[in-house]
Parts: structure tokens; sequence; C-alpha cells
């Protein structure tokens, strides 16, 4: 089946920069076009894929000003980028939901590793502020990064936070690097506990990259809000001297928790129904938490060498597809009121 390109509305423009725009976005979606029409031939991909597709080349032409190599994947990223299309499954949309992915811990791993839940709403302004504790995190449900940190509930700037979480939970996150599953998420808010406020600083983040139940690496990650350090590790917690994300520095300050076996155990517990998952830890003393599972991390989008080195790690079955999901999803999307899990 061909796919037609749409026709660029016919007017003079009215720059330079507006002509070479315009050209730009024909020259991209003719080459993704062609490719498409070659990986067609060597992938099961169906004209319901093409959405999906052209804007995963899109993004990762924007960012990366590149293609993914789908059919021999030649590193983290391509991997990153199959996995959009070829493994979509039910269970990641309630898993990419910081509030239903409770549920899917609870079944796996049990309630001990939860985080408190205080409060979770439609809208900020239903945030109940009286009933919360001195110290809390608000959150939102669907996207990466819509996070407060509140200490002290008396030096709390509630104007700034409604506005910050308002705009997030407006936002039609993940979409446009092909993160499908998040379109598939009512946006909510969130309050939940906050781990160790006596502390000056985030708790570390533990991010075990995991294959069909097996730690393959961990990304720590540490003194964000300051200069913010990270530390590539294997499962043992030897450092292996790569940089996976260049907006840190390169940290060597890495001890090996009491718990660490332990979150070996956990993040492998989680990441037993997937073909790849990223599990999100923090520890306190001896204290797990889970914080979230990341299907796409960083969307694909990682720079530099090393992320070529991870990526012969995350060695998951590229012979077998699940069946292209959206529209059975667009079909079931039904949003329930908030609960509290």
């Amino acid at each position: 089946m061909s796919i037609a390109i749409p026709k660029m509305p016919v007017r003079f423009p009215r720059s330079l920069r507006e002509i070479k725009s315009s050209w730009v976005r024909q020259w991209l979606a003719r080459r993704i076009l062609d490719k498409w029409n070659k990986d067609k031939l060597h992938l099961p991909l169906t004209p319901k894929h093409y959405e999906l597709y052209e804007t995963i080349h899109l993004a990762y032409w924007h960012k990366l000003k590149d293609f993914p190599n789908l059919i021999d994947c030649r590193d983290l990223n391509d991997k990153i980028q199959w996995l959009k299309l070829f493994d979509q499954k039910a269970e990641i949309v309630q898993c990419a939901d910081k509030v239903s992915a409770r549920d899917f811990v609870r079944d796996c791993v049990g309630e001990g590793y939860l985080l408190q839940m205080y409060q979770v709403k439609n809208e900020f302004s239903e945030i109940d502020l009286e009933s919360l504790p001195k110290s809390f995190v608000i959150k939102a449900n669907h996207d990466s990064g819509s996070v407060i940190l509140v200490r002290d509930k008396s030096d709390f700037e509630y104007d700034s936070a409604k506005e910050f979480i308002d705009s997030a939970l407006a936002k039609n996150y993940g979409w446009n690097g092909g993160e499908w599953a998040y379109r598939y998420i009512q946006p909510r808010v969130l309050v939940e506990e906050y781990i160790d406020p006596g502390s000056t600083s985030p708790p570390a983040d533990y991010k075990f990259f995991c294959v069909d139940g097996t730690v393959r690496f961990v990304h720590y990650i540490y003194d964000r809000g300051a200069d913010v350090k990270s530390q590539i590790l294997d499962p043992k917690g030897g450092d292996m001297g790569l940089k996976l994300n260049h907006q840190h520095s390169l940290g060597t300050s890495f001890k090996r928790p009491k718990a660490w076996d332990e979150m070996i155990a956990v993040s492998e517990s989680l990441s037993k129904e997937f073909k790849f998952v990223r599990v999100d830890l923090f520890c306190a003393g001896e204290q797990i938490y889970v914080g979230e599972l990341t299907f796409w991390s960083m969307s694909g989008h990682y720079q530099g060498e090393d992320q070529r080195i991870l990526g012969q790690l995350i060695d998951f079955d590229r012979t077998t597809f699940n069946p292209f999901l959206l529209p059975a999803l667009d079909e079931m999307q039904n949003f329930s009121e908030p609960s509290l899990c």
C-alpha cells in the first residue's frame, strides 16, 4: 500500500527561514517514506503503523540528525525506537501511569515497596493542603519531570506550584517522540510521601535497565539540584566508567547500599513480563521504594558513543513482535475517576 505525502499549503513564504523550513519538511517526509518502503520489506509494518513510524523518525531526526536503524539496531537508541513500534502491550499503559502502576507493583513485589500516597486529584486546585503532612511530593502522573518537592508546607509557594502542575496536566506528553502509552493516560496530580525530607538534596536515583527480568546495568544519579552526577554500574555494583546522560558530570562516589541485592531482586521481579523496562528505585537506609517504570528511556535520544556500548547489553529478542495496539486502545479508552492507590 502506498502512503501519500500530505501536500504543503500553497502560499508565498514570508521569509528565508520559512522557505528553508518548508523545504526541509518536504525533504524529510520523502526520506521517511523511502525508508518506510524499505523497512516494510523486512519488518511487520502495516499502514496503521505509519503515523507512529513517521513521528518516531521526525523526533529522531530533530534530536540526532539521523534515522534509527530498525532492521539491524546499532545501539540503545535504535532498540528503544524498535520497542515503540513492535512491543506494544496494554500493561505498558498501566505501568507508565504513576497511579495505576502501583497496582502492578503491589501485585509483583508487595505493598512494602510503595511510597505512601496521600491524594490523587484531577486538578491541582482539588488538593487538600490542610490534610497533608509537613513534607510531601507533588507529581503529574503522566509525564517525566513534573515534580515538586515540598520539605516544609509553611514555605510552600502555592501559585507557582499550581501554574507548573496545571501546565503539565494540559500537555499531550510523549506523543511527539513516539511514546504512545502516555496518550492513553488521564492526566492527574498525585501527592505522595517525601523520602528523607531532612536531607539537603533529593534522594539518589537507581535506574535498573532490565531485559526479560534480568538487570543489565544501572544508571545511578545523585546530587540533583546542584551539579548532577551519575555513574553506570554493572549488576554487581562495579563502576563501568561510562556516561549515558551527557548533561551529568561523571561521578565517582557510588557505594553499594546494603539493600543492593534486594534492589536487584525487586527490579527483576518487576521486569520479567517485558522485553525491556527501566525500573527506577530509591533507597533510604535499607528501605527500598519503587519510583516508576519507564519503557522508552530518554525516548531513545541519548548522545555519545557510550550508549552504543550499553546498547549491546540490551539484547532482547527482536524476532518476535506484538500486534499494533493503538487502534484497540482508541476504542477501549474510557477514563475512570481517580482513586487513592
